[in-house]
């Protein structure tokens, strides 16, 4: 597997964000009680189960406020090469994607992903890369439909055989007896889920036919199922994320898309 950098780096993606991409294995004991405080926003776990998954990941995303320093969010990314069905590719995976509500709409997770694709590209480039990721949360579903062109479990369109066999594989590898093929999700742990106010499915949610598909899909979620998705991160695909990202920065701020957690 391919490692990132242990120096520090921020990024400013925002006047009052910036990003840091450490080794997970550098977090300080500080920065574990920081991550922490934010998980228990979002779920209802145990530490020492939540650091545990957590420090299996090369990688972890911090997202700062510039001025008071403030964690408001994380992910946890693993980049590997592999082979399949003749093909050579890379994959990108994350999970543990929390923002807090009062910084959505800033494209801050598009943003780490183009930082991560342009790093991983560089590393690998005549691989195709893949983003593989899960989410127990029909708002980091909703990352597909409204910047991707192509992505898969999607509406109206059967996973192609060549995909669905790559995402049984990926997922066979990172979930083990958890993953449950026929559909398309891990089963739910019992010591992770999602806290009831953070994105629950009511009457105060317009259903779109995206959210009826996820729900559908992944009807489990609120107990802590999660639906694996899969998105090839072509030159299509982010245009794609391009002319969404434009579009949303000129639309006014209640018209925003919600919170990012998986």
């Amino acid at each position: 597997m391919s490692k990132f950098s242990n120096r520090r780096s921020g990024l400013s993606v925002d006047p009052h964000v910036t990003i840091e991409v450490l080794t997970t294995a550098a977090l300080t004991p500080v920065l574990w009680n920081q991550i922490w405080s934010l998980t228990q926003e979002f779920f209802d776990t145990d530490r020492a189960y939540a650091e545990s998954e957590l420090k299996e990941y090369q990688s972890t995303a911090l997202f700062w406020t510039r001025g008071d320093h403030k964690l408001i969010g994380t992910a946890s990314i693993d980049v590997y090469p592999i082979s399949h069905q003749n093909r050579r590719l890379v994959v990108i995976y994350t999970t543990h994607v929390l923002l807090r509500e009062e910084y959505r709409g800033h494209n801050l997770i598009q943003r780490l992903g183009v930082r991560v694709f342009l790093k991983t590209w560089l590393q690998f480039p005549f691989r195709s890369i893949y983003w593989f990721f899960d989410t127990v949360s029909y708002k980091s579903y909703l990352l597909l439909p409204r910047n991707f062109r192509e992505f898969w479990p999607r509406l109206g369109q059967k996973t192609p055989d060549r995909e669905r066999d790559l995402i049984n594989r990926l997922a066979n590898k990172t979930y083990g007896d958890s993953w449950r093929p026929q559909l398309g999700i891990v089963a739910r742990s019992g010591k992770k889920r999602l806290r009831p106010d953070v994105a629950p499915l009511n009457r105060n949610v317009p259903l779109t036919p995206e959210l009826r598909f996820f729900s559908t899909a992944n009807p489990g979620h609120a107990e802590g199922d999660m639906l694996v998705c899969l998105c090839p991160l072509t030159f299509a695909n982010w245009l794609s994320v391009g002319v969404s990202v434009l579009r949303r920065m000129r639309k006014p701020r209640n018209s925003l898309p919600p919170t990012q957690i998986s």
